[in-house]
């Protein structure tokens, strides 16, 4: 496991730190490790792009025309 010495950040984003870790019932040092662990495991940009290229590719093909939509919608 890899020990990180020093982090400066912002007085204001301590602050807000410090509250969720008290929240949390956590340490300053616990709260920004687990900040830092969900970043890190959260997928990047590109494998987000492409979970949802595959599900947009998943659905059915739309065969409704949207305008008899509106114009249904519009005559209720």
């Amino acid at each position: 496991m890899g020990v990180i010495e020093k982090v400066i950040v912002s007085d204001e984003t301590l602050r807000r730190l410090e509250d969720e870790a008290r929240r949390n019932g956590h340490t300053v040092a616990q709260e920004a490790a687990l900040r830092i662990e969900n970043e890190a495991s959260r997928p990047s940009r590109e494998e987000m792009l492409e979970r949802l290229r595959a599900f947009r590719e998943s659905l059915p093909a739309q065969t409704t025309d949207s305008l008899t939509l509106l114009r249904e919608d519009r005559d209720r």
